[in-house]
């Protein structure tokens, strides 16, 4: 049962589509207003600069409290994990009253506290254990990310708990290949698992949620595939089946995101794509050529420019080419700034093989005219 109701959950998801609309031009003023003075919610919020700045201040506290313990020499790992268990359950406990008493929401300052808690937690767990203590604490954190996302409804701590269940098989004595395949098999039963949610709660709370656990663990599996990504060095038939996994996974990324319109996972896959064509050669051990870039930009360019010409005369399955959020020229304008910023510095000029102009033979009002040549 998630701490912040499902109805204080939706207004907020209704306000931040108000305000997208009132960028759009999709409503005035006068009529924004008075749909966000409908949708008020008493709850204490802050936006998401202050929200980091609060996390990580939070982080810092309980970092420097932990800290504190240095001064008794605690050498014993029982008395460590003591010490981590006693900090785990204050941050805990505090975290939860900043939500149920003061009704922060998104706050950062609570955020921080209760994954501080998932953390301590793992270590002590991991402090506990002589042996397989790696394993044990990553088996401790995702499960305590599992609790955060459905208690607090934090993402990135269901997330981070898939991670942690995905790492497993790296902390055991495994075989390269037996891990990178046990560890993207989990990924997909996370896959399978939040997809189904996703599917039947569609747009609704929480389905946009877990929209984005989905689209996390379908990259987590494209990541531990592609060994191009890590440089990882393996050959045989377990190197050709992660080859042609870079092209399947995009491939059925996109025609399961396409008929349900999830534009979150039909992102990913395109993202997913062309990573899988920049990661082509070195696959094949082709040597890189000059003109790839420009090949590759020429065809992100035509093919920008087919999809918007189909696109042009109407609605496609549901798809249109007109920017219907504000969202979307932000997203844009960050792309644009960032290939602009990006942008390779030029070869420095060498000055010092320039031959040193000699002067002499003009005078003075002349220019040299009258001088000798």
């Amino acid at each position: 049962m998630r701490q912040y109701s499902q109805d204080d959950e939706e207004k907020i998801r209704a306000q931040a589509l108000v305000r997208e609309w009132r960028r759009s031009g999709l409503l005035d003023v006068a009529q924004s207003a008075h749909l966000e003075t409908s949708l008020h919610v008493d709850l204490r919020r802050t936006n998401f600069f202050f929200r980091a700045l609060l996390f990580l201040f939070g982080a810092i506290i309980v970092l420097a409290s932990v800290w504190l313990t240095n001064p008794f020499e605690l050498t014993d790992k029982l008395a460590q994990a003591a010490v981590c268990v006693v900090m785990a359950v204050v941050c805990f406990v505090v975290g939860e009253l900043l939500v149920a008493r003061l009704h922060f929401y998104r706050f950062g300052i609570e955020e921080s506290l209760l994954c501080a808690s998932a953390v301590l937690l793992s270590v002590a767990v991991g402090l506990v254990l002589n042996s397989h203590e790696v394993a044990a604490g990553l088996a401790v954190g995702a499960i305590c990310g599992v609790l955060l996302f459905q208690i607090f409804g934090y993402v990135y701590a269901a997330i981070g708990g898939a991670i942690c269940a995905a790492m497993l098989p790296f902390a055991a004595d495994l075989s390269g290949e037996t891990e990178r395949l046990l560890a993207a098999l989990i990924f997909a039963v996370v896959f399978v698992i939040v997809r189904s949610r996703r599917i039947s709660l569609d747009d609704d709370f929480p389905g946009d949620d877990y929209g984005l656990i989905q689209a996390a663990a379908w990259a987590g599996i494209y990541c531990t595939l592609n060994l191009q990504l890590s440089y990882s060095h393996f050959g045989g038939t377990f190197y050709w089946f992660t080859y042609a996994m870079t092209w399947v996974l995009p491939i059925v990324g996109l025609s399961l995101s396409i008929p349900k319109k999830d534009r979150i996972l039909l992102n990913l896959s395109v993202v997913m794509l062309l990573t899988t064509l920049v990661t082509n050669k070195p696959y094949l051990g082709l040597t890189r050529k000059p003109w790839d870039p420009i090949l590759f930009g020429l065809l992100l360019i035509g093919s920008a420019l087919i999809i918007k010409r189909l696109l042009s005369k109407g609605q496609r399955y549901g798809f249109t080419a007109a920017r219907l959020l504000a969202g979307d020229k932000r997203i844009l304008d960050m792309v644009a700034t960032a290939s602009a910023v990006m942008q390779p510095k030029a070869p420095a000029h060498d000055t010092t093989a320039r031959p040193e102009f000699g002067g002499g033979g003009g005078r003075s009002g002349g220019a040299g005219a009258s001088g000798e040549f």
